[in-house]
């Protein structure tokens, strides 16, 4: 069974997101990736993964910075599993993902 996840932007960006998606279990081995788009205000839900890689390694965010006209990226990874509050929790215990600020990939987790 695939893993499926709520994204919710709100920013007052377009931002194209990447899903790094765990192959297994092993967060060493390189990442599958997952991409899609959110206008700003758009809430959707995405399914990714399969039944051997249903949870996710980390966050790609790439958008047009308005003012520099320069595109902007930002990426986070999980480096170890773990409980509260690790990254790797925030991503994978949680069926809702906010983006609350691009730069700095400021997201808020709820289920």
């Amino acid at each position: 069974m695939a893993g499926t996840k709520t994204f919710i932007n709100k920013t007052d960006q377009h931002v194209n997101v990447t899903l790094l998606i765990r192959q297994g279990t092993n967060i060493q081995k390189p990442s599958l990736e997952q991409k899609f788009s959110l206008e700003a205000g758009q809430s959707l839900p995405v399914t990714y993964g399969n039944n051997e890689n249903i949870f996710l390694n980390g966050l790609v965010f790439e958008w047009k910075d308005a003012r520099t006209q320069s595109l902007s990226t930002d990426r986070q990874e999980v480096i170890a599993t773990g409980v509260e509050p690790t990254f790797d929790w925030a991503l994978n215990t949680h069926s809702v993902i906010t983006i609350k600020q691009l730069e700095g990939l400021a997201i808020n987790v709820s289920n």
